[in-house]
């Protein structure tokens, strides 16, 4: 991927050719996404908008095809969160932006296609009617009516965040060998941006529960940042990393409260510091 991201970057239209390309095909879009944001973070904002031109006429071919739109919103996403990550040079500010500026384009997408939503959902929910009756599905469909636009915008923001990671990695690689690990080394909320994401949860939770995944998104990125720095001050083996993924997919309902629990306990007590360093000597 490293090879890739090399070449692509030899010149503007190289560039600008790839991200096309990739957003073109249906299910590798995010890595035109990728390629707009590393440009972004690299060249800034009016250097990567370009970028971002051409690789919206690949996603507009995709659309065409497939009839679903989600490439362009993850291309929009991913290029003003890697402006955010450029100019503010921090993943905890970026994060918390990025789940404001996902609640109101889910806002906006609620506004304009609810109607559109309604017609899908009809159309999906008559397939879980059996002898006339409504199904359980039926019944968890119904509940996500009033939704769903939020619902897809979390899912396109949590794309948008892996593509702009992923063009992190490949910054790191080509510009700055070891960059990547030490912002995710050093991804701290501060207790008042913790207090301010779970206050959003709660109240997403209260009274608007499809912006809570937009709010705890932040935290579980978070998560998982604290936790790969825990586990590589500790010595432990890349298996404990590939149990949290296994178990994050298994157990999602227990693993995600464990993970915002461990984001609040760092941004009280910096928990990554209080833990000492191992050393290979220390493991045998």
């Amino acid at each position: 991927m490293l090879g890739l991201a090399r070449y692509a970057m030899k010149s503007p239209l190289h560039t600008g050719v790839l991200a096309a390309l990739f957003a073109a095909t249906p299910l590798l879009y995010f890595v035109s996404a990728a390629l707009v944001a590393l440009t972004t973070l690299r060249h800034g904002i009016t250097y990567g908008t370009r970028i971002l031109l051409m690789a919206m006429a690949g996603g507009l071919v995709s659309w065409y095809l497939s009839g679903v739109p989600l490439s362009l919103l993850v291309l929009v996403l991913v290029t003003l969160l890697a402006e955010l990550l450029k100019a503010t040079q921090s993943w905890a500010r970026t994060l918390i932006l990025g789940s404001v500026i996902g609640l109101v384009l889910a806002f906006v997408v609620q506004k304009l296609f609810g109607t559109q939503f309604d017609s899908i959902l009809d159309g999906i929910q008559q397939v879980f009617i059996v002898d006339g009756a409504e199904t359980v599905e039926w019944q968890l469909l119904e509940l996500t009516r009033d939704w769903i636009g939020y619902i897809i915008i979390s899912t396109q923001l949590a794309e948008a965040l892996f593509s702009l990671l992923l063009a992190r990695y490949w910054q790191a690689g080509l510009y700055n060998p070891g960059g990547l690990a030490s912002e995710m080394r050093v991804l701290r909320f501060t207790k008042q941006e913790v207090a301010f994401l779970v206050a959003a949860v709660l109240l997403s939770v209260l009274y608007l529960p499809g912006a809570v995944m937009l709010f705890g998104i932040p935290l579980i990125f978070a998560g998982m940042a604290i936790t790969h720095g825990i586990v590589k001050k500790l010595g432990l083996g890349g298996q404990w990393l590939v149990a949290l993924y296994i178990g994050s997919v298994l157990f999602i309902q227990f693993i995600l409260p464990l993970l915002v629990l461990v984001v609040i306990t760092d941004s009280i007590i910096d928990l990554k510091s209080r833990i000492p360093e191992r050393t290979k000597s220390d493991n045998e």
